[in-house]
């Protein structure tokens, strides 16, 4: 067992981000995997307040929640499945530089935010950098060729919704889920890793839709 927390950041709680910790929560929460890493410190990043449209669109928040920082919010949700092996730090702050993360074994960014993923692209410990638009996500994570990863971020704006418009009317909400539902396998595959089970693998870094399946992996660093 690790004689420290294993440290998870995750960036951004909005309809990705949300529906990620709700769901994350208690599978990290006890159990051997846990246990062996030394109990889990999951540190969440974010500067927005709750606001009554976010709870139209997907975002696992309450109605009370109105008015709250997000990540106070979203730690009230889960703070049952806290504990000695679980620890939910709220942070309400953005990423706009290195020195704004927390010292992290694992980091996943889901905040409409270029600059804050370009940050995480630069960190040595294994990222996923979660996006949704529509009903589909794209995961991109360390492993991504880096020419790749460049066409997909650089000359991008800095900030912004990266939803279609016209989408935000029902099915929005199935792209956080499914985007959210890569990010829990992943992140379960990644602290499995980290424990040193070789036979753990991550899902592949991809564009997918609800509607039309998996639209392409993504090349990965090294391989041709």
């Amino acid at each position: 067992m690790k004689s420290e927390k294993t440290g998870v950041t995750l960036i951004g709680v909005g309809g990705i981000g949300s529906n990620l910790l709700g769901s994350i929560a208690p599978a990290i929460s006890s159990g051997p995997l846990v246990e062996s890493l030394g109990g889990i410190s999951l540190r969440v990043m974010d500067s927005d307040t709750v606001e009554a449209r976010n709870l139209l669109m997907g975002q696992r928040f309450r109605q009370s929640d109105v008015g709250k920082k997000k990540v106070d919010a979203i730690r009230d949700a889960v703070v049952d499945f806290e504990g000695g092996l679980l620890d939910v730090i709220s942070i309400p702050k953005d990423v706009r530089s290195p020195a704004d993360i927390p010292d992290s074994d694992i980091v996943i960014v889901c905040v409409d935010n270029m600059d804050a993923r370009r940050v995480v692209h630069r960190m040595e410990a294994p990222w996923l950098d979660l996006r949704c638009s529509g009903d589909g996500y794209i995961a991109i994570d360390h492993r991504v060729d880096r020419g790749v990863l460049a066409t997909l971020t650089e000359g991008q704006n800095g900030h912004g919704s990266c939803q279609l418009e016209g989408w935000e009317s029902g099915f929005v909400q199935s792209g956080y889920i499914a985007a959210a539902a890569h990010g829990y396998q992943w992140l379960i595959a990644a602290l499995r890793q980290m424990d040193g089970i070789a036979s753990s693998t991550l899902p592949n870094p991809r564009s997918s839709s609800v509607t039309f399946g998996i639209l392409g992996n993504l090349a990965l660093e090294g391989v041709v």
